[in-house]
């Protein structure tokens, strides 16, 4: 197989490839995607024919695999290893000390093979929620562009790495984007954003204030329905969002190779960003 740099001609390959597997991603938000780190992304061919991708970004000494996909005639010829390594290589080489993925259950075990260790599930929930009570909290804030780069140094503490790039996306794409601030600083941040017939919620990362976060949040979006996916480990966002009358349907794995230390604080994140941006 021949390993090639993503060109943006390969936008619309994503989008088929994405349709082949009923992932339902567009053309457009592939393209957003691949803005993020286009050096990162790379696209097999065999014979001539694209028959694979990987997305990788770095946040430097922590990379992430966004993407990796093969057309199901190809599998099984060691082609999505290849793939992998080749994105593991350049993550590596742009400072990465560790590198994450989230995978869905079902193959995990190719990631094992590669190296990497199952660190916990994301457990992904949906529904109509409960308002109930909260909003109206003095310490929640509207989340502005002034406040990024705060809000990037507090995340980085979080997350383990710097994602200034996807949250400053992420921020003019979400209508729904508050900040928990108290006497000892930034205390939590949670993004939401339309996504055809739901809302998404994240990234929501907190230390404190997360249950008034979340009322702001459902105050501000209303009567519709949510997605969100939680880290399996952190109990106390379990308990709020299963209180709120979400339910599961959905899990991934998250998993992680190289230094243990660039994992960050999972305790703190009470909803990814997405599988694909860590």
């Amino acid at each position: 197989m021949l390993v090639r740099p993503f060109s943006p001609h390969d936008v619309a390959l994503a989008a088929h490839l994405s349709d082949l597997e009923g992932w339902g991603v567009t053309a457009d938000k592939y393209e957003s995607l691949v803005h993020f780190d286009p050096h990162g992304c790379f696209v097999g061919e065999v014979d001539g024919e694209p028959v694979g991708m990987v997305l990788a970004i770095s946040y430097g000494k922590l990379g992430w695999i966004s993407t990796l996909v093969v057309k199901r005639p190809y599998r099984g010829c060691g082609y999505g290893s290849t793939l992998l390594a080749t994105a593991v290589a350049y993550l590596l080489d742009h400072g990465a000390r560790t590198v994450g993925l989230d995978a869905p259950p079902d193959v995990a075990d190719l990631y094992v093979h590669a190296g990497f260790t199952p660190l916990f599930d994301i457990l992904y929930f949906r529904g109509l929620p409960a308002l109930g009570a909260g909003a109206g909290n003095a310490s929640i804030l509207a989340f502005r562009a002034r406040d990024l780069h705060a809000v990037t140094m507090f995340d980085w503490a979080c997350f383990g790495a710097n994602r200034e790039r996807v949250l400053r996306a992420l921020l003019r794409l979400s209508p729904v984007a508050l900040l928990a601030q108290d006497e000892a600083g930034v205390a939590g941040y949670l993004l939401a954003r339309r996504s055809h017939d739901h809302w998404t919620i994240g990234p929501w990362v907190c230390t404190r204030l997360a249950d008034a976060l979340l009322a702001q949040a459902l105050a501000a979006i209303g009567p519709e329905p949510v997605r969100l996916g939680v880290p399996a480990t952190n109990e106390s966002a379990l308990h709020l969002v299963r209180t709120r009358g979400l339910e599961q349907y959905y899990r991934e794995v998250r998993m992680y190779q190289g230094d243990p230390e660039g994992v960050g604080h999972p305790e703190t994140i009470y909803a990814v960003a997405a599988s694909e941006k860590g």
